[in-house]
């Protein structure tokens, strides 16, 4: 199968795949464990002593391999974001926080976690991460597809993009840039991704699809799929304003973590 097909395939079947996440022993173990637990921790002390806890919730918020780096995770905790100048308004990844903000030890004691909408929604993010890290043994690109859908509508400039490598893979490889574009001087990057596509339709979903299209199609022509040229969408030419189309793609081929109680 083509990585459109496989994709689309995971996407239309997204609940039953998640389904059978929730159903895995293992995954009810470490879900049961959470829940019974989460809620007596109200400092980073506290959450940092039970590794069991400290590992599910960075699995949640994508920052399982940042795991071994607990002086980083606790200087982010225990900073907090309230002061701009905290560890966690400096960072370029914002999925610390993100992190952060919903554990809330610095500015509430983890009082967010003794609301049982908060913690549920912290459990269907692990479960959300656990899909689409297990999607990645079928194809790697559906892993970028469903990182990228999830997290497109919180990404709200192009320094996110370039600070996040799985959502810069999907952003380049869809405008055809080369892994070495990265290399460049970042506000330069900045301008070239500016002049070539719309952050703005980032936040809508229809043009989300047509880009996670685009973006399947060129991963299969450049990674040597034999089949990528039968199922590649039509893909216009650059459009009057520089960007490329989203919307140039032939129509046949066609969760916001700080949104409470839902991320």
């Amino acid at each position: 199968m083509t990585t459109i097909l496989d994709l689309r395939q995971v996407t239309r079947n997204h609940d039953r795949y998640e389904q059978m996440i929730r159903q895995r022993p293992a995954v009810q173990r470490a879900i049961a464990y959470f829940q019974d637990n989460i809620g007596k921790v109200s400092s980073t002390e506290e959450f940092m002593k039970d590794d069991k806890l400290y590992r599910f919730v960075l699995d949640a918020f994508d920052l399982g391999s940042q795991a071994k780096a607990r002086g980083l995770i606790r200087k982010v905790l225990e900073e907090g974001v309230s002061d701009s100048s905290s560890t966690a308004n400096r960072m370029s990844d914002a999925k610390f926080k993100e992190m952060a903000t919903v554990l809330g030890f610095a500015e509430n004691s983890g009082k967010n976690l003794k609301q049982p909408a908060i913690v549920q929604a912290i459990i269907d993010r692990y479960v959300n991460v656990t899909l689409e890290i297990d999607s990645e043994d079928q194809n790697p690109a559906v892993r970028l597809g469903l990182y990228f859908k999830r997290r497109s509508s919180n990404i709200s400039n192009w320094y996110q993009v370039m600070a996040d490598s799985a959502l810069r893979k999907v952003v380049y490889t869809t405008l055809g840039l080369p892994d070495q574009t990265a290399l460049l001087d970042i506000d330069k990057q900045k301008v070239l991704l500016e002049k070539r596509m719309d952050i703005a339709d980032f936040k809508k979903p229809e043009k989300v699809a047509k880009l996670l299209d685009r973006f399947a199609a060129m991963y299969d022509l450049q990674n040597g799929s034999s089949t990528a040229t039968a199922a590649t969408p039509s893909i216009g030419p650059i459009s009057a304003s520089g960007r490329a189309s989203i919307i140039s793609i032939d129509p046949s081929i066609t969760m916001s973590l700080l949104r409470f109680p839902r991320f």
